[in-house]
């Protein structure tokens, strides 16, 4: 946990008023999703605004710090998560809510990639570096519809800034719209949502080109992300004949995670995830993020 060296000034940080507090809530939209596939929040409507890798096809682009969960920057302190409270709803009773996230700084996109331009290498360009870290993980995000199961590899530069790696061979599959992650790794049944790199690989810097092989039917962007927490919402806010019920699920990062993840200044916070039983369309992320710096 750098920053701190001890617990007690993790509390008494705290105590001191250096800390900050942040709300969020966002909206899936209408169109199906699959059990068990991952979602992009920062795609939909809500608080913070939605995000549609919308710029220049193929060309490297950051993510705008307003589409992320807002978090002050501390420079020279070191600002790390401390709490997250959670509730997922909806108004329909049989909708599922119940969903694995993974909190992320979104750190670089490439928008507008052709699934279905099989056989041709699609050159990506890389106007702009990676910001915050030196690598992160790469995740397929539909910004269509997609009919069908294809199959990529892409070139990239690894975590040492060696180039010219190729990652392993990565899936897509058919989606019903817009912010679903359409990549699929090591299998077409998979829903790991990072996509497998070359063996002895632990990240990306940046990304070359990308060749299909068999084509997606849409187009999506490749989003090179920094996953920092992972958590579970256990149960489901649920308006039922006038009647609400439900419980927000609260996550300390000392105790649930082996370290408080530390957040860079101008990091853009959101998340992926993925529901346990049934679709999340049309369903609602709301929550609290609590940071502590010394």
């Amino acid at each position: 946990m750098a920053g701190f060296s001890r617990v007690g000034q993790f509390a008494d940080a705290d105590e001191a008023g250096q800390c900050w507090v942040t709300g969020f809530r966002k909206a899936v939209a209408s169109a199906a999703t699959t059990t068990g596939a991952w979602v992009d929040y920062s795609y939909f409507a809500g608080s913070p605004t939605a995000n549609f890798y919308a710029s220049s096809p193929a060309e490297a682009a950051l993510v705008e710090s307003s589409r992320g969960i807002y978090v002050p920057s501390v420079s020279p302190a070191q600002q790390h998560l401390k709490d997250l409270i959670l509730m997922s709803g909806n108004t329909a009773s049989a909708v599922n809510g119940r969903q694995q996230l993974a909190l992320c700084d979104y750190l670089l996109y490439y928008p507008f990639i052709d699934t279905d331009a099989i056989g041709e290498e699609q050159t990506l360009y890389n106007s702009v570096a990676l910001p915050r870290y030196s690598s992160g993980q790469v995740v397929a995000v539909a910004q269509s519809t997609a009919s069908t199961v294809g199959q990529f590899t892409f070139n990239y530069t690894n975590q040492d800034g060696v180039a010219g790696r190729t990652s392993q061979n990565n899936f897509t599959f058919a989606v019903a719209g817009g912010g679903q992650v359409v990549g699929a790794s090591g299998s077409g049944a998979s829903y790991n949502p990072f996509c497998l790199l070359q063996a002895g690989d632990s990240g990306v810097r940046s990304i070359e080109s990308v060749t299909f092989s068999a084509a997606g039917g849409g187009l999506m962007a490749l989003v090179i992300v920094k996953p920092l927490f992972m958590a579970t919402v256990t149960q489901e806010s649920r308006t039922t004949g006038g009647v609400a019920f439900g419980a927000a699920d609260q996550f300390s990062s000392l105790i649930h995670q082996a370290g408080a993840p530390r957040l860079m200044d101008g990091c853009v916070l959101n998340f992926f995830a993925a529901g346990y039983a049934g679709s999340l369309a049309s369903s609602m992320l709301a929550g609290i993020l609590e940071t502590v710096w010394n």
